[in-house]
């Protein structure tokens, strides 16, 4: 098992590893090489935190079992940041000065992701974010050591418009389509709704934004959220609300008769449809960074296997996308022949590399991995095989439809 430090924001808990329901103390010697996570396990999006450090410890407990990396074993550092970007800093600060580590993989949400971003570039470490996604982190906010493992907040709206603009506009016979946003009031909420529409308008869909909500990231009580969207009367509501925060509100609407009065779009993962099960939105749009239903990538099958075999559920897109997450760390490593954080990026940078996800290219450009967004429609049934609603249908946007060029992103980088 992955050597596992656990901390709560500054404090350590201790140099330790969990094991069922104690602690048990590991000898660190020589022979290890540690990797640092900040990321969210507490409050309502814990289980986007929880599922992704799941994937990250499944592949490095995989690298250990088969010797390690250049002789070494790795072990994993973790820490909560409560979703709060004070926190991620001290964090990572405190694994890469007391625990020396050499790669860091990033957090939960893209206000954390982004500080924790400035902190890798200035101790020159890797950072890997395949949660945290808002385009900063490619463009205002870059430095050579980060790479964006997931699409981030141009591509994941453009895909999700040019999905609706194939699949939805048609059906509205030249009528306007009444549409109402509602994401957290962040970055990543903010950018991602701006482009959403912005791509409508540029795909010629006739549309009128009728409402706007902006919640906070946590929030418990969306009912004045709720109200306020239905009584502007929309056709589809665009709504970029994740993990429990989606849960909690998708529940609440439901006492609204909320689903029967519109459409709504919504990041609907493996997290909200297993805990929703038959209340999940039926034939709701639904978007998904690595749904398990449809990846097939090389090793794929055999990590799905193990995922359930261990947790008795399947994976999020987040233990996914933080299991390739190791796997470009460690391909970096092999081909760098070396830990050191300028080889390490300079190994990865425009390289191709085999994950569970499939190949993935990282642009030189901007370090922006070429992955796509996968779209379909809600089921709320329970799907036999896996115990739990997936989508009806799933289509896969490629990056190449919804990246920034090469020239666009640079022209935004310092």
């Amino acid at each position: 098992m992955v050597k596992h430090l656990v901390r709560t924001g500054l404090a350590a808990v201790s140099a330790a590893m969990l094991t069922g329901s104690g602690w048990v103390v590991p000898a660190y010697g020589a022979d290890t090489v540690a990797v640092a996570l900040s990321t969210t396990l507490s409050g309502s999006i814990a289980e986007v935190g929880r599922t992704g450090l799941r994937g990250i410890r499944m592949a490095l407990d995989r690298i250990n079992a088969q010797g390690g990396l250049l002789g070494k074993q790795v072990r994993l550092v973790s820490a909560d940041d409560g979703a709060f970007p004070a926190n991620g800093v001290s964090n990572v600060r405190h694994m890469i000065l007391a625990d020396k580590a050499v790669a860091i993989f990033g957090p939960a949400t893209s206000a954390v992701g982004t500080a924790v971003e400035t902190v890798a570039g200035q101790y020159r470490l890797p950072v890997f974010f395949h949660m945290a996604n808002d385009i900063q982190i490619t463009t205002s906010n870059f430095t050579k050591y980060a790479f964006e493992l997931v699409p981030n907040t141009v591509m994941e709206p453009r895909a999700i418009a040019y999905y609706f603009a194939e699949n939805v506009a048609p059906k509205a016979g030249g009528k306007k389509i009444q549409i109402a946003t509602i994401t957290p009031n962040y970055s990543y909420g903010r950018d991602t709704v701006e482009v959403f529409l912005k791509t409508l308008k540029e795909l010629k869909v006739n549309f009128e934004v009728v409402a706007q909500e902006f919640p906070q990231l946590g929030a418990t009580d969306y009912t004045s959220y709720i109200s306020a969207l239905l009584a502007a009367h929309p056709n589809y509501v665009f709504a970029a609300i994740f993990g429990g925060d989606l849960i909690t509100f998708t529940k609440q609407a439901q006492g609204f008769n909320f689903f029967k009065q519109t459409k709504i779009v919504g990041f609907y993962d493996q997290v909200p449809l297993r805990v929703l099960g038959q209340d999940s939105p039926d034939g709701a749009i639904g978007w998904n960074r690595a749904p398990f239903w449809a990846e097939s990538g090389p090793g794929f099958k055999e990590f799905l296997a193990d995922y359930r075999a261990k947790f008795h559920d399947a994976p999020s897109a987040w233990a996914i996308t933080g299991y390739s997450a190791a796997q470009v760390w460690a391909y970096g490593v092999r081909k760098a022949g070396s830990f050191d954080a300028d080889k390490v990026v300079g190994a990865l940078s425009g390289a191709t590399v085999p994950t569970i996800r499939g190949e993935i290219t990282l642009r030189a450009c901007d370090h922006q991995a070429e992955v796509p967004e996968f779209i379909g429609r809600v089921s709320a049934q329970i799907d036999p095989q896996y115990g739990q609603p997936i989508y009806s249908q799933t289509v896969a946007i490629a990056a190449s439809k919804t990246m920034l060029t090469c020239a666009q992103a640079k022209s935004r980088q310092p």
